[in-house]
């Protein structure tokens, strides 16, 4: 699809915030290799001089004697960029910020008072309050409406919403004075800007199939601990036998927290789980250590396209010994190993050190000689029909390997091919379907906001009626436009079964309790009956 295409144009955000979200966090430091400091001339072989000192030497004339007045350290970060944008995708630059904001991430650890929040009508309201942080110690709640800040009433004001946060960014310990709107009646609030830890592991007991639902969002400094907090929960406290794993838009991490994690899965001792291979040549392989705490029976693994990285080490790992079935549709396609390199500047790279291989030999990075094909690969497989049929795919010549217990066939190139393959709703393979199914967490958001009846009653229906349509085209013109809606002819039903989906969830999580993945959820669907049916590997046609 060309640039000035209409439907590339709507889907370049997206796309352009799936690929940094992707290439900023997949792979990260995925050796456990002590860091070492880039510029340190004892660890580069000495050839590499020449070249560090023509860079420098490059530089120092422009800063010097350059006619005009130059930002040298933005014209360092460039030359940097253009450097490693010769490489490959996920070697990276990231500036002092950048890389504070990364490690903060990968560590679970932030501060501020603790909430997220959508904006809707000039207003903004709750949609999320971290547990234990100040927000929530405090009281505040899933959609509270906030009208003041500091004493300033922000609300109805036709505000930016980057004004409104502004608003918000204050010094650990500092104070924030909110004046709040729940249901009908205002509260006061004083809350102290203090530090938030984001679990990256979260669980769900399904007691009828004695199961474990247990969903990975990153592989991050804590996530095995916490991995195992919820193991010991499900298997120890409530006796479960069997394991969903959700790695669903999981976009990768650590290492060892992956490797570890496997360690759980297989019981059995050396069973080689991955191996790496960088340009010497050197082969570097990781094997379970036999000491698991938990009995865990039958394995299901969720994946989608956004499955990557460690994501993808560990749905490998099991579709190539057979332990588990794999569900969902084929995964991202990242196969690198980089390392976190920091700078003097406080910013650091992340370099391409090697290449990952499965147990049965399979690398499954995708083709990245080039870089605009390799970008519009969501695009490609989108209009393809790959992430709506089974046999559709845009893989072409990929390598046929086979697992080790039974010999199925399995591919390389492009990602983990799933066991049973799970469909995007067929809308024509439209481009502009990605826009509209974007924003259904937000309507679904909006609109509990305006049906307050919703919260905790239990015996509310929801249809596919005049209300809910009506809601739903407004909401579509409101953030496409008219024309839009007009031109595409919106056909409100065809995206019930998802709007009811996302109700479901946003409810679940508010009342804390239930399952918010279950209802209209296909992959939960899928991987409950393979349970239920006791589905074995050996009766599965890929």
């Amino acid at each position: 699809m060309e640039p000035n295409n209409p439907s590339y144009k709507i889907l370049q955000p997206l796309i352009l915030a799936a690929t940094i979200s992707i290439g900023m966090m997949i792979g990260y430091k995925l050796n456990d290799k002590p860091e070492m400091n880039l510029i340190s001339k004892q660890v580069f072989p000495e050839d590499s001089l020449n070249y560090t000192g023509r860079i420098e030497e490059l530089l120092r004339f422009i800063d010097n004697k350059y006619v005009d007045t130059i930002n040298s350290e933005l014209l360092t970060d460039t030359a940097i960029q253009a450097i490693l944008a010769k490489l490959d995708p996920h070697s990276s630059y990231m500036s002092p910020d950048e890389t504070k904001s990364q490690n903060d991430e990968m560590n679970g650890n932030y501060y501020g008072i603790g909430v997220e929040n959508h904006f809707i009508n000039d207003t903004v309201i709750i949609s999320n309050v971290f547990e234990g942080g100040p927000a929530a110690q405090a009281g505040l709640k899933v959609f509270d409406k906030i009208i003041m800040v500091d004493g300033d009433t922000v609300a109805g004001r036709k505000l930016d919403y980057e004004n409104i946060r502004k608003r918000f960014r204050k010094q650990l310990g500092q104070q924030v004075e909110l004046k709040i709107l729940r249901f009908g009646k205002s509260y006061d609030f004083t809350i102290q800007v203090g530090g938030i830890k984001v679990k990256s592991v979260s669980s769900t007991y399904l007691s009828d199939i004695e199961t474990a639902l247990i969903k990975i969002d990153r592989f991050g400094t804590n996530t095995y601990k916490e991995f195992m907090e919820e193991v010991e929960k499900e298997f120890g406290k409530n006796k479960a036998k069997h394991l969903i794993l959700d790695l669903r838009s999981n976009p990768g991490g650590y290492l060892p927290e992956a490797i570890n994690i496997l360690c759980q899965i297989f019981k059995e001792k050396d069973k080689l789980l991955l191996y790496t291979e960088g340009r010497s040549g050197k082969r570097n392989e990781y094997k379970s250590t036999g000491k698991y705490f938990f009995n865990i029976d039958k394995v299901i693994v969720l994946i989608d396209e956004n499955s990557a990285s460690a994501s993808e080490i560990i749905a490998g790992a099991i579709q190539d010994w057979d332990r588990g079935i794999i569900i969902g549709r084929r995964s991202y396609g990242k196969g690198l190993v980089q390392e976190q390199y920091p700078l003097n500047n406080g910013g650091a790279i992340r370099l391409t050190v090697s290449r990952y291989y499965t147990p049965s030999g399979r690398s499954i990075q995708k083709d990245y000689s080039d870089s605009d094909y390799y970008n519009k690969d969501i695009i490609r497989r989108y209009e393809h029909g790959d992430l709506f049929y089974k046999d559709s795919s845009t893989v072409k010549n990929a390598t046929v390997f086979h697992t080790k217990i039974y010999k199925r066939e399995v591919s390389s190139n492009g990602g983990i091919t799933p066991d049973i393959f799970i469909g995007l709703k067929d809308s024509g393979t439209d481009f502009l379907a990605f826009e509209e199914y974007s924003l259904l967490p937000e309507f679904a958001f909006k609109y509990i906001s305006m049906n307050p009846a919703l919260f905790g009653n239990k015996s509310i229906q929801l249809k596919d009626d005049a209300q809910y349509r009506n809601a739903f085209e407004i909401f579509m013109t409101s953030r496409l436009g008219a024309a839009y809606v007009k031109k595409k002819n919106i056909n409100p039903s065809y995206y019930f079964d998802e709007f009811k989906m996302n109700i479901n969830k946003i409810l679940s999580k508010i009342d804390k309790e239930g399952n918010p993945y279950i209802k209209g959820d296909q992959f939960m669907i899928a991987a409950i009956a393979a349970i239920r049916e006791n589905k074995s590997l050996k009766d599965i046609n890929q």
